[in-house]
């Protein structure tokens, strides 16, 4: 996506939210900006179309000899249209679909969109194998899996590899059974760190979220014709899935191949039902079973209870966001927190308040984006750098977003499956403040004085093999800036310890796309270190050095 059709993107985010965007607020120097903001406005001020049916093309033939050009026949009367204005809404419609609409084989996304609607439930056999480049196929796990789309499942590992472990979450409890050791985990509902890989609903989304789909083929997946799609993400790379001709659900989906290898899982069966059976996700205890305890949340029946349990008043909301309605209020007894759940009514989206006591110092995470709630720091984090909140939870990648920040002796996090600027529209709704996000113009504008070259075919290849699970470390920007300042030390190599601890690098800002670091002490050879996500600019993108500040010029 260029940067025109993010800043398009982003307008239109804003404008869905029904939100003032900042740009109404100052003169706009870009014509073309200003334009398609104009056109963007007029087609919101329209109702949405409807999709036409299978009959489209029949009825179009049938009308064309009948209706004079640049007329329109109504039931009451005529309507005439300027030749200017069909032009111009010609010219309308070439804009958004140049610049905004994402590359989408129609017919397919919504026909998928369509069909997942009238599904309650599904239950079916998925295959996980690996391929490597002589073509070998290994299979990697065979799993049951039950699924609603309220988030509840049940997967049982069918495998020897998995021992035969059932994981369940009903919503309220999560729990992993073990039969080989006789133990069962608990673990809170939400936020969810294991999600099983292939959930339809989430590959739906991502269908229609993506920057280019297209039909390729057709293929038979376990005795069920298929359409092959071509699906490119938004700052990914492509990948197949296979659309079942007769229920329009994905079946089957094949990574990009990255160092050699490739993943492939399939449904070899699937059905759709009503509901999950309840027997398998009621929480029970088999004899013989030792539990342990890694969940302290306490759920409560009220906010009173809530008080008593916790030991502290909280801050209540100003006025719930339009959509939701709170669903249940817990304690964390380990850190005496408060919990307000919050879930639209649809079940689709969670997002929940927490808020507990300060204690010691406020630590953004290394990977934050610095914003601003109530002219607060704030932590803001999403997809795989959301990886701390509140009292420590791991959120799983491109499922959870967080703001956290603190006040008057009270540290407060907002979280859940939203975008993070869902979640900033969430957040100011509760608290009755401001949550500004740095925009990209706003942050990093300093430049460095002294520039370090960059090879964007070595970043690329970078990428790819960070995308491949390794070098994790390059996600970091303070790690990025530990190596580099620690090779500006040492570079024949570094051995031992970097002679540049973590602890001496602080993020001063971060906007998700530019950072700066600033590096404390007396023998670092700089005193800012310039970063930007080159490749990809989001949470999975890595970090590139791109210049840096003298340490004696800082």
């Amino acid at each position: 996506m260029n940067n025109m059709e993010k800043k398009i993107s982003k307008y239109i985010d804003q404008l869905n939210k029904e939100k003032k965007p900042r740009e109404h607020e100052k003169n706009i120097a870009d014509s073309e900006y200003e334009e398609l903001m104009g056109v963007v406005r007029l087609l919101k001020s329209t109702k949405e179309p409807d999709y036409p049916g299978e009959d489209f093309a029949e009825h179009l033939k049938a009308s064309a000899g009948c209706n004079i050009p640049g007329k329109i026949r109504t039931g009451r009367k005529k309507i005439w249209i300027p030749a200017a204005a069909v032009a111009a809404a010609a010219l309308i419609a070439v804009v958004i679909f140049s610049y905004v609409l994402p590359k989408l084989n129609p017919n397919v996304v919504y026909a998928m969109e369509q069909a997942f609607k009238e599904v309650k439930a599904y239950h079916g056999i998925l295959v996980t194998t690996q391929t490597n480049d002589l073509g070998e196929k290994t299979t990697q796990a065979t799993r049951e899996i039950w699924a609603d789309k309220d988030g509840k499942y049940y997967v049982k590992e069918l495998d020897e590899s998995g021992n035969g472990s059932i994981t369940i979450n009903n919503g309220l409890k999560k729990w992993q059974i073990q039969p080989e050791a006789k133990q069962i985990l608990t673990y809170p509902a939400f936020p969810d760190p294991y999600r099983f890989t292939f959930e339809i609903g989430n590959e739906i989304e991502n269908v229609k979220n993506a920057l280019e789909v297209k039909v390729v083929g057709e293929e038979e997946i376990a005795g069920r014709r298929t359409s092959v799609l071509e699906v490119t993400p938004q700052g990914g790379d492509t990948y197949r899935l296979w659309i079942d001709k007769e229920t329009d659900m994905p079946l089957q989906k094949q990574s990009p191949k990255v160092n050699a290898l490739q993943y492939t899982v399939t449904y070899i069966d699937i059905e759709f039902t009503e509901a999950i059976p309840q027997e398998l996700i009621s929480y029970k205890v088999p004899e013989g079973y030792e539990v342990t305890e890694t969940d302290t949340e306490q759920f409560v029946g009220d906010m009173e209870e809530a008080v008593y349990v916790a030991g502290f008043s909280p801050k209540l909301p100003e006025q719930i966001p339009e959509g939701y309605q709170l669903k249940d209020i817990s304690v964390d007894v380990k850190t005496n927190g408060i919990k307000m759940y919050y879930t639209t009514k649809d079940k689709q989206k969670t997002a929940v308040f927490y808020q507990q006591e300060a204690v010691g110092t406020f630590e953004p995470d290394s990977a934050a984006i610095l914003g601003k709630v109530n002219d607060s720091t704030a932590e803001i984090l999403a997809g795989q750098d959301a990886a701390n909140i509140g009292a420590g939870f791991y959120l799983e990648e491109n499922e959870i977003s967080s703001i956290r920040w603190r006040e008057n002796n009270m540290e407060y996090s907002v979280y859940g499956n939203l975008t993070v600027d869902e979640l900033a529209g969430f957040a100011e709704k509760l608290v009755s403040g401001d949550v500004i996000i740095p925009e990209e113009e706003e942050s990093g504008t300093d430049k460095p004085q002294i520039e370090v070259p960059v090879d964007l075919e070595i970043e690329t290849n970078e990428q790819k093999s960070v995308d491949g699970g390794h070098s994790p470390w390059k996600l970091d920007p303070v790690y990025v800036t530990q190596v580099f300042v620690s090779l500006l030390i040492s570079p024949e190599g570094i051995v031992g310890d970097y002679p540049i601890a973590s602890e001496d690098i602080k993020i001063i800002e971060n906007n998700g796309k530019s950072a700066i670091a600033e590096i404390s002490g007396d023998i670092t050879p700089a005193g800012r270190v310039y970063l930007k996500r080159l490749i990809r600019q989001d949470s999975t993108g890595i970090w590139t050095v791109v210049g840096y500040d003298p340490a004696n010029d800082n």
